[in-house]
């Protein structure tokens, strides 16, 4: 971008002592503040401002005079605002002020500024690094359609009325961690080029993160929720972290992000996951209310997917407490379940795998896959985990969930799970003999081809020596007959 003037001029100020109750540094040349100048300083002060140069207004107290006057004198021939190094750090803006197109050229520094009125930076472009470390905004802050360039904090900040983000785009990593919303928070259609950083955030309003573009993380780990969550349709190339999260209310994540890691989130209502592309990680996870987890037949409209299989697995369940979890159309072949807290609360719809371990072909070679097993089962056979009986009745109680949810299948594979490792980890002998005969002749009582087989067996023997015995009988009569005729 070119101006009249090829090297705009910087404009600071000395810091201003002679006029009470004004700390800031930006100060005219006779000694006061910008805000506090003489009508014929103030014109001095306007007339040094070029497009694109410095503005140093570090705890000034801005009025709209004043704020309008720089922004009036540094417009260029596009109609934009036009700043290099800018710093309002400290600086309290008294009244609304509308920064709309703004364009800062060179690093944005709003450190502990505070917005008393309303603000808008609607169509703002940051080229810089920005910093609204510690902001305070007393109303309404939009950041509708804004674009920044290069890393971009607002770590700590403060927004009392709403926040609005929707459709702005971050060219590298943005941070709200420990910001604090009062009002809602609109994220919708936003862009992260990198990461997207709430780490501790405190949303005490409604929370909307739809259509949202995340090029690596999503980040919101011990993030406190006050009105529920609304996350998504996101797309993620990395992570989506809710580990240590609270949510008051419902929680809905809609996603297709390779993690998805919700260790410990507690949800004081119900909670949707409906995903993509995902491993889905819900160990120690808390839910007042019922949870499902779905996985979406179709891609995400609008959003770039992930690289990877469109299927969802879940790794771990393990210590999950929900007064109801469904699980619909999900891989749960590595998936731990030791320690959840509510079995016979899961129900399983859809096409739900397992891991599985192959039948016994010569006892039965006509049949096709396996028996359903728990990884965990899986991962004791080849020694990794100990059988403290837990899994015992862990296959019990999914066993009668899966009877529940009228899975005859997956419930007799649990429920010979379930006598498998009774009998594995039986000590008494006698129970084990007897526990091993079961297990032979009749796969306990639930594979009715192996009693068929042993039924078979039996009654051929027992055919066997009956036609031996009623063949045996006449033959030797006749030979006694004979030897006795013989002797007279």
């Amino acid at each position: 971008m070119t101006y009249p003037e090829p090297s705009p001029p910087s404009v600071f100020w000395p810091r201003c002592s002679a006029v009470r109750g004004c700390s800031g540094r930006a100060a005219g040349r006779s000694g006061g503040c910008p805000a506090h100048l003489r009508p014929g300083e103030f014109e001095e002060f306007v007339r040094a401002l070029r497009p694109g140069g410095d503005l140093d207004l570090r705890g000034v107290t801005v009025p709209a005079r004043l704020l309008d006057a720089v922004l009036d004198a540094v417009t260029g021939p596009d109609g934009r605002p036009h700043l290099g190094r800018t710093r309002f750090d400290g600086a309290v803006l008294a009244s609304d002020a509308a920064l709309r197109g703004v364009c800062a050229e060179g690093d944005s520094s709003f450190d502990g500024a505070c917005f008393l009125g309303a603000v808008s930076f609607y169509d703002a472009r940051f080229f810089g690094n920005v910093s609204f470390r510690g902001a305070r905004f007393g109303r309404n802050a939009s950041f509708h359609e804004a674009r920044f360039h290069r890393y971009t904090t607002f770590e700590e900040a403060v927004f009392t009325g709403d926040a609005l983000f929707g459709e702005a785009r971050w060219h590298a990593d943005a941070s709200f961690r420990k910001a604090v919303f009062m009002g809602a928070a609109c994220f919708d259609r936003a862009r992260f080029g990198r990461d997207a950083a709430m780490q501790a955030a405190r949303f005490a309003g409604p929370v909307s993160f739809k259509r949202v573009q995340v090029a690596r993380h999503a980040r919101f780990e011990r993030t406190r929720f006050r009105q529920g969550a609304s996350l998504g349709p996101l797309a993620a190339g990395g992570r989506v972290g809710l580990a240590d999260a609270t949510v008051h209310g419902r929680l809905r994540v809609h996603a297709a992000a390779p993690q998805v890691a919700a260790r410990g989130v507690t949800v004081h209502g119900e909670a949707g996951f409906r995903l993509r592309h995902a491993e889905l990680d819900l160990e120690g996870a808390v839910f007042d209310g019922p949870a499902a987890v779905r996985s979406l037949a179709r891609p995400i409209q609008g959003l770039t997917p992930p690289p990877g299989p469109a299927g969802v697995r879940v790794t771990s369940l393990r210590r999950v407490d929900a007064a109801r979890l469904h699980l619909a159309d999900v891989d749960l072949s590595g998936c731990g379940f030791l320690g959840l807290r509510r079995p016979h609360t899961l129900a399983i719809a859809g096409d739900c795998s397992f891991a599985t371990v192959p039948y016994r072909r010569t006892l039965r070679p006509w049949t096709r896959g396996g028996r359903a097993v728990l990884a965990e089962d899986l991962r004791r056979a080849a020694g990794d985990a100990p059988d403290d009986g837990r899994l015992h009745a862990l296959y019990l109680e999914l066993a009668r969930a899966s009877a529940a949810a009228d899975r005859g299948r997956l419930a007799r594979d649990f429920r010979y799970g379930a006598l498998e490792t009774r009998r594995r980890g039986e000590r008494d002998p006698l129970r084990r003999l007897g526990l091993h005969l079961l297990w032979i002749t009749c796969g306990y009582g639930l594979r009715a081809g192996r009693m068929v087989a042993w039924l078979a067996v039996i009654v051929a023997l027992v055919c066997l020596g009956a036609s031996a015995v009623s063949h045996g009988g006449p033959a030797d009569t006749a030979h006694i007959a004979h030897l006795g005729g013989g002797g007279t």
